[in-house]
């Protein structure tokens, strides 16, 4: 329920109760994965998505009367061809599994009410923070809902959410790009930090969306930021007077994501001058910077852009998915 943090503290902080379904195991293929969540706000409007629409109708029905009563209730979804086939383990022999998803995996869902005064708000605060936070509710019946305090020492079923801290996006060079490079960086949850040495460009009207915007060499004040292997830096001042020393800067300390933007003698030129450096980890590059998907205008090159640092950092080669094989997510994960 993290990625809604936002959102449900703005209703709780009035003084309302919400609802919220999370995705607490999964198996197979689905369309999210653990820990993802639906809420129902008061008056009925919905925020979050479970499974892109195959269960949300029944999870409606359900928060509604878990509003109602306060009963947090586990609900599971599955495909099952054959309704006398013989249930999944993990949801006992008498289990039913419906509606049917239709990727063919299945899903348990917690259905809990969140009231103003609940321990969950405590978490949502430091997740809505970017601190790093967990939280961890039992599955077992006689306590289903229930915040545990020491979850390692638990002997039944617990179901434990965790946020990191929020990543960081470096973006060099406040040019129209960047804008919209920004824009993109802030919706996926990253903390943006827009550097450029020229004041005028670099204004609160231009860059609403990032956290920090810092007049300065950026060599210098990247030297200063935390850099580590969840930060990207996207280089996209396209100033030969400190372009390729930023690039240097970014690999030799660690920089999960390096991106560099011009053409691809630019990066030709920019190449020669990281060698002559003694840049490590070359081959660690994307110059030029993006995946390729015809991008023309500032937004297309920042959906290219942020596509691929998310495809870095998730490890995936960012080719289409049509025509290949195996699981769509990569990391599915079914809670014991």
């Amino acid at each position: 329920m993290f990625e809604l943090a936002p959102r449900l503290l703005a209703v709780l902080d009035h003084g309302d109760p919400v609802v919220v379904a999370t995705a607490v195991a999964m198996s197979g293929s689905a369309p999210s994965g653990v820990g993802t969540s639906m809420a129902v706000l008061p008056g009925g409007g919905v925020v979050g998505t479970i499974s892109g629409g195959c269960v949300e109708g029944s999870l409606f029905v359900t928060a509604g009367q878990v509003l109602d009563d306060g009963v947090p209730v586990l609900e599971r979804f599955g495909f099952d061809a054959d309704p006398d086939a013989e249930a999944p383990d993990a949801a006992g022999p008498d289990a039913v599994w419906a509606p049917a998803l239709r990727c063919g995996g299945r899903v348990e869902v917690l259905v809990r009410r969140v009231d103003p005064g609940d321990p969950v708000v405590d978490a949502l605060r430091r997740a809505a923070s970017g601190e790093p936070t967990s939280l961890a509710l039992s599955l077992e019946p006689d306590s289903l809902g229930a915040v545990v305090t020491a979850p390692d020492g638990c002997r039944g079923r617990v179901f434990v959410e965790r946020a990191d801290a929020r990543p960081r996006c470096v973006v060099v060079g406040a040019v129209e790009t960047a804008v919209a490079v920004t824009n993109a960086a802030a919706v996926l949850g990253y903390a943006v930090t827009v550097v450029d040495p020229r004041s005028v460009f670099l204004t609160d009207e231009r860059f609403p969306a990032a956290d920090e915007r810092i007049v300065g060499w950026p060599t210098r004040v990247l030297a200063g930021l935390p850099i580590d292997g969840t930060t990207a830096v996207v280089v996209l001042s396209h100033d030969d007077r400190f372009d390729a020393a930023v690039v240097d800067l970014a690999l030799r300390r660690g920089a999960g994501y390096v991106g560099a933007m011009g053409s691809r003698a630019t990066h030709e030129r920019r190449l020669a001058e990281l060698v002559a450096l003694g840049t490590p980890d070359l081959e660690r590059l994307r110059s030029p910077i993006g995946l390729d998907i015809g991008a023309e205008t500032p937004a297309e090159t920042a959906l290219a852009v942020m596509a691929e640092v998310v495809a870095v950092r998730r490890g995936a080669p960012g080719g289409a998915l049509a025509g290949g094989a195996g699981p769509i997510h990569r990391h599915a994960v079914v809670a014991g």
